[in-house]
């Protein structure tokens, strides 16, 4: 799990109240720090907790980040100003946003949540995708036997020209 908080207690607070629930957990300062780590990880985090609001690269951008580039990393995002949390329009990435404070169960429970959604939605994907190379591998089929029908078609063809042809010769 990746904490991503801009205020050093605050960081230190939330991690260590996940490692107290056997979260292994690391940490980044900002938004470009999260990013840097996702990036450099040949594993995929199962949950990135950030702040909402912080200089740079805030926790929206890192949520619609991680939803475009790891879309399978669960997001939660924690704010302790209520304006803060984003206005969710039609084109928009649904997020996900715990007021602080908060104690340690519910920051428990809403970590669980957003990880078991996520391994959900990885699963509905991944049933997508098989159905969907299923369809296609009928598509390929069809396409093979219709490729295969107009080369025996032409084949005919040809042959029935040799025959007319054969024909006018003798």
């Amino acid at each position: 799990m990746l904490v991503v908080e801009n205020e050093p207690a605050q960081r230190q607070l939330v991690r260590r109240r996940l490692e107290a629930e056997g979260f292994h957990v690391e940490v980044a300062p900002d938004g470009e720090a999260a990013l840097a780590v996702v990036q450099t990880r040949d594993e995929p985090f199962d949950l990135v907790l950030t702040d909402l609001s912080m200089p740079g690269i805030d926790g929206r951008q890192v949520s619609g980040t991680l939803a475009r580039y790891r879309p399978s990393v669960a997001v939660l995002c924690m704010s302790a100003n209520p304006d803060a949390v984003p206005h969710i329009g039609p084109d928009d990435i649904p997020v996900r946003v715990m007021l602080k404070p908060f104690n340690a169960d519910d920051l428990y429970h809403a970590l669980r949540d957003a990880i078991t959604r996520a391994t959900d939605l990885t699963r509905i994907a991944e049933a997508d995708i098989v159905l969907a190379h299923a369809g296609l591998s009928r598509l390929a089929q069809a396409l093979e036997a219709s490729r295969t029908i107009r080369v025996h078609t032409l084949d005919l063809v040809v042959a029935a020209r040799e025959l007319r042809r054969v024909k006018g010769q003798g």
